[in-house]
């Protein structure tokens, strides 16, 4: 286990859904922070929420901050909430920013504490004991008339899909320079390893481990049986274009990030440009122990 800097500024991130764990939790978590003489930073959107969960107990101590300084100033992020919340603080963080994300929902595939356990390792982890995963989030850009028009990143999948219901969509999927294949269906998934257990996994994509240097591609609900889901190298760039007929078509980005995509325009996936972000590990847990858990929890749900 590497040794870091003592950790003094903690920012922490909420999930957008109110709990009412958050009126318990987060005086007590705010209070131990204290304690140990540590700042306690929150958005500057979330001020008006944070204060109704002290009640009558002061925020005096508590600090808000616009989004700029948060994400990048902080030296410890605490991500309170579910998969959907960490990944939403993977999109902003500064790469250097160790993040702990602390499961409040169901599943948390990618949440590596629960919040009866995470007090056991924060100790450690503020005085910069802890050891970190570094995972890349992949560039998606879209050219409109050989200009780009949008740029972003995702970190579990990219899916362009149709609207329009009982309607199919065609699109043409290339990698580099090689045709992959015409689709048509409801559309395609391009997912990386640690997206591979969630929206592809349900459109029939394989399981992928998250060490594995790869993208997904996985169809949704595709028109011909010969489109199967494939996995490709993660070094080489990926086109995806519109085929007539046209119909509305969007872009979603790990199902937070939307925008429409005419039938001129050219969506690029550059694996090689890539963002990073460095989630801090749990020691005590282990990749196919989690998938065999979260697997027999969703089938009793």
């Amino acid at each position: 286990m590497s040794k870091t800097k003592s950790i003094n500024i903690v920012g922490i991130t909420l999930k957008p859904n109110s709990t009412p764990d958050f009126y318990h939790l987060l005086p007590n978590l705010c209070s131990w922070l204290l304690r140990r003489k540590k700042q306690i930073v929150f958005r500057e959107e979330d001020k008006n929420r944070v204060i109704k969960f002290f009640k009558n107990k002061s925020t005096d101590s508590l600090q808000f901050w616009n989004s700029k300084d948060f994400y990048n100033k902080v030296h410890l992020m605490l991500s309170l909430g579910g998969d959907g919340t960490l990944i939403g603080v993977c999109r902003k963080i500064n790469t250097r920013i160790p993040v702990l994300g602390i499961n409040l929902g169901r599943l948390g595939f990618i949440t590596e504490f629960n919040k009866n356990e995470y007090f056991d390792r924060l100790e450690g982890i503020l005085d910069g004991e802890f050891e970190v995963t570094v995972k890349p989030l992949i560039n998606v850009s879209v050219i409109k008339n050989n200009q780009k028009y949008f740029s972003d990143y995702f970190f579990n999948d990219a899916v362009l899909a149709k609207n329009d219901i009982a309607r199919m969509i065609y699109l043409r999927a290339e990698l580099e320079k090689e045709h992959i294949y015409n689709l048509a269906g409801d559309g395609i998934i391009i997912s990386t390893p640690m997206g591979s257990t969630a929206y592809s996994m349900a459109a029939g994509g394989p399981i992928v481990h998250p060490e594995v240097k790869s993208l997904i591609i996985t169809p949704i609900c595709p028109h011909s049986l010969i489109h199967r889901p494939f996995v490709i190298p993660d070094n080489a760039p990926m086109t995806l274009k519109i085929l007539p007929p046209y119909h509305i078509v969007t872009l979603t980005l790990d199902g937070q990030v939307a925008v429409n995509i005419d039938e001129k325009d050219i969506v690029l996936i550059n694996q090689e440009k890539m963002k990073k972000v460095s989630l801090i590990k749990n020691p005590d847990r282990y990749y196919f122990e989690t998938i065999r858990e979260k697997f027999v929890v969703s089938k009793k749900e």
